[in-house]
């Protein structure tokens, strides 16, 4: 099978920012799998990422396609080029790239024709480019999440970026999702989609994810406890809650031998609200890790006393998997996809409580023989999510619409 595969996200692979978070581990894992599956692979991506991919030279083994025009490649090398620029500048360029993509872009024909040569073009996230668009080629996208619908409603700002995303969904595609529940959403929110045209296939954890004991490093003092926390640090995680908890928690049993860590990278329009936030609170409870490398996890979930994600609302919920693959018990969320990935394997609370998250910490510090059951169900719970699988599931939908009549 010829596969186009778009690898916009991937196109971050340096970053340390948000966008090196749960979508682009999805895109990076269902590609190597694609690979290992003997699929003839070509990577694609739109004219503003294909220089920031073309120089990633850990992806110099595969294909990507040149189907751009020389105006958008031009346009495309720029932004490249200045990707060193400052913060404004870079994010100027950005917004006129998105104009200019918006009113001036111009359909390539013969980038179109390249496009249908293959027998699918699959996203693991992105919206399909204005040529994918125009092209006959069978079209299947993973959702991840319809979250800024559910927040704010279905985008009528051409200018917001989720705009492209939900307004690119089409009766004539197919799609994946990571959770029933996700699944469910979109079907309530798009009923155009026929329900045998969109299928759930559960993520899966890396296998470096395991139990390690060491020293972990960040700041963190050694032999100190800790509680876990690890995401983009936005508003929806709910990293507030999680915060005032934590300390309410520490102070009324006069607790001092604990901390709470932080990992993860600041949404920039989050920032000022956690810094209000931190200056309430000793900040010697409050360990802010930044950007974790990925060969760091295992070793900072495995030793932690617990591992705590209260987010208001999950597509799936990638760090609580990886943590129960390190034997970390978990406290999480009782809303949208986590008790899919949880199941009975820690603790699942209101992320609205105050008091459900007290009780939570409370009963994972005292409790040891009920932590040690939460690590031993995490593991063996962990063992049913695998890339391998994922992939399957995707490969098995993809076969079973390509084989249909008039598809």
């Amino acid at each position: 099978m010829k596969i186009l595969y778009d690898c916009t996200e991937l196109s971050y692979y340096y970053d340390t920012n948000g966008h090196r978070a749960g979508v682009f581990i999805v895109a990076l894992n269902l590609l190597h799998e694609f690979a290992r599956r003997g699929f003839d692979i070509t990577l694609y991506c739109d004219f503003r990422r294909y220089y920031f991919m073309k120089n990633i030279k850990e992806f110099g083994n595969y294909k990507i396609l040149d189907s751009h025009s020389l105006l958008n490649k031009l346009i495309g090398k720029m932004l490249y080029l200045c990707k060193d620029l400052p913060y404004t500048l870079k994010t100027g360029l950005t917004i006129l790239a998105r104009f200019y993509d918006k009113y001036f872009y111009k359909k390539s024909l013969k980038g179109i024709e390249k496009i249908e040569e293959f027998d699918i073009y699959f996203s693991p996230f992105t919206p399909p480019s204005g040529d994918i668009q125009n092209s006959k080629i069978p079209k299947f996208r993973m959702l991840h999440d319809i979250i800024p619908i559910l927040e704010k409603g279905m985008p009528k700002n051409t200018k917001d970026w989720h705009y492209k995303v939900y307004n690119t969904i089409s009766d004539k595609e197919f799609y994946v999702t990571n959770s029933e529940c996700t699944r469910e959403d979109v079907l309530k929110y798009f009923t155009f989609i026929k329900p045998e045209n969109i299928k759930t296939t559960l993520l899966g954890v890396n296998e470096n994810f395991r139990p390690i004991k060491g020293s972990v490093g960040y700041n963190i003092p050694e032999g100190k406890k800790y509680v876990f926390s690890l995401c983009t640090l936005g508003k929806r995680k709910n990293i507030i809650f999680a915060i005032k908890n934590f300390i309410k928690f520490i102070e009324k049993n006069n607790i001092d031998d604990l901390v709470l860590v932080l990992g993860g990278s600041n949404w920039k329009t989050f920032e000022a609200e956690l810094e209000k936030t931190l200056k309430r609170y000793d900040k010697s409870k409050i360990i802010l890790t930044g950007y974790v490398k990925d060969e760091d996890l295992p070793i900072l979930y495995s030793n932690s006393l617990m591992f705590v994600y209260p987010s208001l609302y999950e597509g799936f919920g990638l760090p609580v998997l990886e943590a129960m693959k390190c034997g970390c018990p978990v406290i999480t969320s009782n809303c949208s996809s986590l008790p899919e990935v949880i199941g009975n394997a820690g603790i699942k609370i209101d992320p609205t409580c105050d008091d459900d998250l007290i009780k939570a910490y409370e009963k994972m510090y005292y409790d040891n023989f009920f932590r040690e059951l939460c690590t031993e169900r995490g593991l063996i719970r962990a063992k049913e999510f695998t890339w391998e699988s994922c992939a399957k599931n995707i490969c098995d939908f993809v076969q079973e619409k390509l084989n249909q009549p008039n598809k």
